[in-house]
This record gives structure tokens, C-alpha cells and sequence, in this order.
């Protein structure tokens, strides 16, 4: 059998149970959901194959589920907070208000450059100092900081 065999084999013996166990821990926020992360699992499988203990399998992956799963709560409290940054700081807001910031929030980030919202979201989302960013886009740390700072003004620009 070969190696991709093996590795339909266990995704078909194991998947449904893992997808269930992430259904019923992912609170998301919308932008990813637990199928998303089956496949962030069902990848370091394939990447790790060959660590996997045999007659072990489930659990193994039940433990890189919950790796990834945290993983991903992490990128979506991270959203949230870059989104909650970037509204107007006034009191109470309505769910009206709120919604209409959201609006003006995408509506600023369409506005930029790809580039530049791959800045943000790398810093804002991913978590990125400007040192590991420079390494995620193979530029200098001076250039990294110089294009967040220039993508941050930009979108300031754009919201206001």
C-alpha cells in the first residue's frame, strides 16, 4: 500500500470523528469554520506521516486538532481586536453603529493595495513583530516597519 493510500485510510477512518470533536469545541467568528481547520489537521498529517504511532492514529490527531484549533482561536481573537481597534471610540455603540463600522472597516481595507493589507494582516491577525515580518516577506526589518507604517497611514487615511 502506498503512502497515499495509508494516508486516505486514515483520513477516512478518522476524519468524522475529528471534525466532529472540532465541531463542537470551534467558536469562530465566521471567517473560519471547523472544516477549515480539519484541513489545517489533515495537512500536518500528511507533513508528519511518518510520526504517527500506529494503532494511535485517533488520538494523535485528536491532539493535533487541538493544536490547530487553538491555533485558529488565536487568528480570531486577533481579528477581532484589530476590528475593534479601528472603530470610532464612542461609548455605547448600537448594533447599527457597529455594523457600519464593519462596513467602513472593509470598505477601507478593499481600498489598499493587496500588499498593504497583507502587511496589516500579518501584524494585526498573525501577530508579527516588524522583525518577523521582515523574515515573512524576505525585506529588510527597516522595510518591514517602513511598509506597516506606511500601510497603517493609509488606512487611517481611508477611514477617516
Amino acid at each position: 500500500m502506498t503512502k497515499e493510500q495509508q494516508f486516505e485510510e486514515l483520513a477516512r477512518t478518522h476524519a468524522g470523528n475529528v471534525l466532529a470533536y472540532l465541531r463542537r469545541r470551534h467558536h469562530g467568528d465566521g471567517s473560519t469554520g471547523p472544516d477549515d481547520v480539519l484541513a489545517d489537521v489533515l495537512i500536518v498529517a500528511w507533513r508528519r506521516f511518518d510520526d504517527i504511532p500506529v494503532g494511535l492514529e485517533g488520538p494523535w490527531l485528536f491532539g493535533v486538532a487541538r493544536k490547530c484549533l487553538a491555533n485558529d482561536q488565536r487568528k480570531t481573537g486577533r481579528r477581532r481586536n484589530f476590528t475593534l481597534q479601528l472603530r470610532a471610540r464612542s461609548g455605547d455603540a448600537s448594533a447599527e453603529d457597529e455594523a457600519i463600522a464593519d462596513l467602513s472597516l472593509a470598505e477601507a481595507l478593499a481600498a489598499l493595495r493587496p500588499a498593504e493589507r497583507e502587511v496589516l494582516f500579518l501584524t494585526a491577525w498573525e501577530g508579527l513583530s516588524p522583525t518577523e515580518l521582515a523574515v515573512a516577506l524576505k525585506i529588510s526589518e527597516n522595510a518591514a516597519a517602513v511598509r506597516l507604517s506606511k500601510a497603517k497611514a493609509k488606512l487611517k487615511a481611508q477611514l477617516e
